[in-house]
């Protein structure tokens, strides 16, 4: 993505480490740490805010907030302005 600032919030003390939120990225922004037993969200600027991650984590330990400002999404809803 062009010029985004979006933000993943992750909670580490809620996490349970079951790797639901690591299996629904499709666009591998989240990858998994064996040794941590966590996820790590890596490429945060590719990030398709598609939420998956969010609605399967049954500890709410994600927050996806994405930049409604950015240059990716405006040039996609311009044309509505």
């Amino acid at each position: 993505m062009i010029g985004t600032n979006h933000r993943i919030e992750f909670d580490p003390e809620k996490c349970v480490g079951c790797q639901m939120c690591y299996k629904a990225c499709f666009v591998d922004v989240i990858r998994w740490d064996e040794a941590a037993r966590r996820p790590i969200f890596k490429y945060v600027e590719d990030c398709e805010h598609c939420f998956c991650c969010m609605s399967v984590c049954r500890r709410d330990a994600i927050r996806v907030i994405p930049d409604h400002e950015s240059e990716h999404l405006l040039q996609h809803f311009d044309r509505y302005r």
